[in-house]
């Protein structure tokens, strides 16, 4: 009887390991085949891929919404206020005062009022006190005269000229300042001039004295007790003075002046000055 040796027992050991590799290594193919053709499409799907010889869908977007109209804030209404008190002053200054709050006064009617200046406010409505509900106020003034005669009020202060006109039934608008030597305040001209004859509730215009401005003279080139005196001369006073070092000029000398040489001011107005250092 044959018995088998230890070669032949090895060599066919071998062959069977071979055949189970090859065995395996055909299942895993088979397996890896299977699992692209049924599970490939879907991985692709979900990676945003698409498949050879496959379109891919177009994705439908939303219609546009239309955009609703932008809607401009609505305009906010006046906050209601209490009427103010006109009575006693003239139509002309209340609408003066009345336009700072958007209030508008309406004339409505003129009565004859023998103790009252021309154009004064008798009456008003609403009453002062009551709140506005609407911007308007309705007055009853004093009847005015067609034919006044102007006073002469030059050579008087503009409070006992304003007073004077105002009596009158006149206004006098702010009055124009102008250079003069006379008391500050006192009027100089008036417009139109004194016993024309003009409707009250016309304008007086007064031209008021008032302090004269003055020109600053040159300092700079001189020495500081020179320019002192100069300052003293034109109405003006020394100001501020700030030494700085310099090789050229000695001490003392003015290298520079603010206001400047020229410029008008007003009386009693300070010169500040830059002067050379003491050595």
């Amino acid at each position: 009887m044959y018995a088998p040796t230890a070669a032949t027992t090895t060599t066919a050991s071998a062959k069977t390991t071979m055949n189970d590799t090859v065995k395996m290594f055909l299942i895993s193919l088979i397996v890896a085949v299977l699992v692209q053709l049924f599970l490939g499409p879907q991985v692709m799907k979900m990676n945003g891929m698409v498949p050879a010889g496959q379109v891919m869908p177009v994705q439908q977007l939303p219609p546009p919404t239309a955009q609703a109209p932008i809607q401009e804030p609505a305009a906010q209404e006046p906050q209601p206020i209490p009427a103010p008190d006109y009575r006693g002053i003239t139509a002309k200054k209340a609408r003066s005062l009345a336009n700072a709050q958007g209030i508008v006064i309406i004339e409505d009617e003129q009565r004859d009022a023998a103790d009252k200046r021309p154009g004064e406010i008798l009456e008003q409505l609403p009453p002062p006190g009551t709140i506005l509900q609407t911007r308007e106020i309705r007055v009853v003034v004093a009847k005015g005269k067609d034919d006044v005669r102007i006073p002469t009020v030059v050579g008087k202060t503009l409070e006992e000229a304003t007073s004077e006109l105002e009596a009158l039934g006149f206004e006098v608008p702010e009055p124009i300042p102008q250079d003069s030597n006379k008391t500050p305040g006192t009027v100089l001209d008036q417009e139109p001039k004194a016993n024309s004859r003009m409707a009250t509730g016309s304008d007086v215009k007064l031209t008021i004295a008032s302090l004269p401005m003055i020109e600053v003279p040159k300092l700079t080139g001189k020495y500081q007790r020179s320019a002192k005196k100069l300052l003293q001369e034109a109405g003006l006073e020394p100001g501020k003075v700030r030494r700085q070092e310099h090789a050229e000029h000695g001490s003392g000398y003015i290298l520079r002046q603010d206001p400047a040489a020229g410029d008008k001011v007003p009386f009693g107005t300070e010169v500040n000055l830059v002067v050379v250092a003491p050595n």
